[in-house]
């Protein structure tokens, strides 16, 4: 995965030659394994010299064209990617997009330049009649995931180095029974190949005294204990493969008639997630700038 990418580049990938042209040039890289027909979360890094940019003040142009249209040239539409990255190991550049058809798309990303003019840079998107994960609409999966009730020892329960009881008390099938708005977030904190897993979790257990009166918090570890054994074997909780995700960390925002309002693939942060909380708390949609 192309986060995998990011979080690791700094680790060993070696930089480039000062004498190289375009050593200093910064690079987009997509951080998403699927899109679908709807609304799209697209977050983006930036690579320079092989390492992540961490700008607070950069941000992306993003156009939209669809390939495998009459008029593949003409923009269906553009929007900006902005800064996402409080508390992540590398900076994230989030946009939205709504795509209305499937089949092959292109973005147009502009990347402005140290001491020069913005570089262009095209990508094709696959965009997925329906998504693997569920998408925005779909009904939230009525998952059995173990809880606190399972399972009281919580190191037994997430390899989250200091856990927080109430995101273990639930299943997503009484969740849904609650007729409450939820939040269920997937990820391994002690394993996490992306490396937001722990700085995800961190964002949801400072936004739950916001909320917990209005939402409900619900953990799932993607390893089955022991984790470490379960992460070298690549052995999943059942509730992934439920889910049809492939990928880790994944969060779902669900609302009280059990229908997923927004769904986020890799890192999050307190800045994008608590908006869209006060949304889901308040029983409106959750939307998006450009969707």
């Amino acid at each position: 995965m192309v986060a995998l990418a990011l979080s690791a580049c700094g680790q060993g990938a070696a930089p480039a030659s000062p004498t190289t042209p375009l050593a200093a040039e910064r690079i987009p890289v997509l951080a998403v394994s699927e899109l679908a027909v709807g609304p799209n979360r697209l977050p983006f890094g930036v690579l320079q010299s092989g390492t992540p940019v961490n700008d607070p003040h950069l941000s992306l142009g993003l156009r939209f064209f669809f390939l495998d249209g009459a008029e593949p040239a003409r923009a269906q539409s553009e929007t900006t990617a902005t800064y996402h990255g409080e508390g992540l190991p590398f900076g994230l550049y989030v946009g939205y997009a709504t795509f209305d058809r499937p089949g092959a798309w292109g973005v147009e990303i502009s990347v402005p330049q140290e001491g020069g003019e913005p570089t262009l840079t095209r990508m094709r998107l696959d965009v997925l009649e329906q998504p693997a994960a569920p998408a925005v609409g779909a009904r939230a999966v009525p998952s059995r995931n173990l809880t606190a009730r399972d399972v009281p020892d919580l190191n037994r329960l997430t390899s989250d180095a200091t856990p927080d009881p109430d995101f273990y008390q639930l299943t997503v099938v009484e969740a849904l029974a609650a007729g409450k708005p939820f939040v269920v977030t997937f990820s391994t904190p002690g394993y996490c190949q992306t490396a937001v897993c722990a700085p995800n979790m961190q964002v949801l257990k400072r936004l739950k005294p916001m909320f917990q009166d209005r939402v409900n918090f619900i953990h799932i570890e993607v390893y089955p204990y022991p984790f470490g054994e379960s992460f070298q074997a690549q052995r999943y909780v059942p509730q992934m493969a439920e889910w049809g995700l492939r990928t880790e960390p994944w969060t779902f925002l669900v609302d009280a008639n059990g229908i997923i309002q927004a769904r986020y693939e890799g890192g999050i942060t307190f800045a994008e997630l608590e908006p869209a909380l006060e949304q889901l708390a308040a029983g409106q949609p959750v939307t998006f700038p450009g969707t």
